[in-house]
């Protein structure tokens, strides 16, 4: 199983009530949903951090990541 799991998260984030992690069969699948998300991110939220998707060291883990 692949995840997109969401660090640090913001204020903007949790009162989004999007979910803090994903789980998806295929990696390329979890990758789009989190490109998503940070889309959705720096379109809808306070507009004070910036957003970027880090694939994690074990390879099946991507990490959507506030700075």
């Amino acid at each position: 199983m692949y995840k997109v799991v969401v660090e640090n998260e913001c204020a903007c984030f949790i009162k989004s009530k999007k979910p803090y992690e994903q789980e998806f069969e295929k990696s390329f699948l979890a990758y789009m949903a989190a490109e998503e998300m940070v889309e959705y991110m720096q379109k809808n939220f306070c507009k004070r951090h910036d957003f970027r998707v880090d694939k994690s060291t074990d390879g099946y883990t991507y990490k959507v990541k506030m700075f």
